[in-house]
């Protein structure tokens, strides 16, 4: 399971860095089809079936959040250096 949950964290943060919200929302979708039927399949109750299906969720969402971050960190960074060279070369 922590593999699973190291994989979902770095897609995640894939998708933040490379895509806007309607692909997250996408693969939420897909993740949430996928996690039930990967909770029915191990025998999961009701409660620990919604909280597998919960915890996969949160961890796409706060990695896909910290790949948002990254990505306007970087985008201003570059744009302030672009900016800079341009009043350096006046």
């Amino acid at each position: 399971m922590t593999y699973a949950a190291v994989a979902l964290a770095i897609l995640g943060f894939v998708f933040g860095m490379a895509f806007r919200v309607r692909a997250l929302l996408w693969f939420l979708a897909l993740l949430l089809v996928v996690s039930v039927v990967f909770s029915f399949v191990y025998g999961f109750g009701f409660l620990n079936a919604a909280l597998a299906v919960m915890a996969a969720q949160m961890i796409v969402q706060g990695s896909y959040f910290g790949g948002l971050v990254v990505r306007a960190a970087l985008s201003a960074a570059l744009r302030e250096s672009s900016v800079l060279r341009f009043w350096g070369s006046l």
